[in-house]
């Protein structure tokens, strides 16, 4: 997360747009619309950082339990396709338990050499003992309880196809085959992904392809076809 170098916890908009890995202008529009916790002293706006981390943690909760974009992503385009790599592509995987099937993502695919993988592994699953992030019927979204302390160098997404509906418990009944995993490099990021991942694997299409792809290619261009169409 890049250094604020602020004094204390105050944050100036540049401080704030440097924070949230936005421009100045987007977090000026935010707070035209009221959706920033913020003090105005005299002509100058502040934020407290506790504050922009509570409503960070706020808005990450009603993404996954709501299903809706959240505010950042109504400012900021994100797209997942560019996150997706040929080596982080699973196509036609058997169904297993969830925990040995994020274990298996996770040492199998791509990342940075000094990642700590067993690390990763168990605050992904700290984070789906807290909930289920199947959030959608045919779709789940694991994701570390915070991805800051791994310092990904960039933004990836690891991609799974089951062959057939997993079981993996969910209080809803949600039965996924298509299982994303979001690894950000921050919370706003990992937000930002969460909300545009929802949108686009809502897509019934989107699904069908991904099931019938014949190749990790395949499956890369029919994400990003539809995220072109979501534009």
């Amino acid at each position: 997360m890049p250094q604020t170098q602020s004094t204390g916890e105050i944050l100036t908009i540049r401080q704030l747009a440097e924070y949230l890995m936005v421009s100045e202008k987007t977090v000026y529009r935010m707070l035209e619309r009221n959706q920033l916790p913020a003090l105005r002293v005299g002509a100058q706006w502040r934020f407290r950082k506790q504050d922009i981390d509570s409503w960070l943690t706020d808005e990450m909760r009603r993404v996954e339990y709501e299903g809706k974009s959240g505010a950042l992503e109504a400012e900021s385009a994100i797209a997942i396709a560019p996150l997706l790599a040929p080596e982080n592509v699973w196509l036609g995987l058997k169904p297993a338990p969830r925990d040995e099937l994020l274990g298996r993502l996770i040492h199998e695919s791509s990342l940075d050499a000094h990642v700590d993988r067993e690390q990763l592994l168990r605050s992904i699953l700290e984070r789906e003992a807290l909930s289920s992030t199947a959030v959608l019927p045919a779709a789940a979204f694991p994701h570390p309880v915070d991805p800051r302390p791994f310092r990904f160098s960039r933004k990836r997404v690891l991609l799974a196809v089951f062959a057939e509906p997993l079981d993996i418990h969910d209080p809803q009944g949600h039965r996924p085959r298509v299982i994303a995993v979001l690894l950000a490099r921050s919370i706003q990021g990992q937000l930002l992904a969460l909300s545009r991942a929802i949108r686009l694997f809502a897509d019934p299409a989107l699904l069908d392809q991904l099931c019938t792809a014949r190749s990790a290619e395949a499956a890369i261009e029919f994400v990003a076809a539809t995220e072109r169409a979501l534009a």
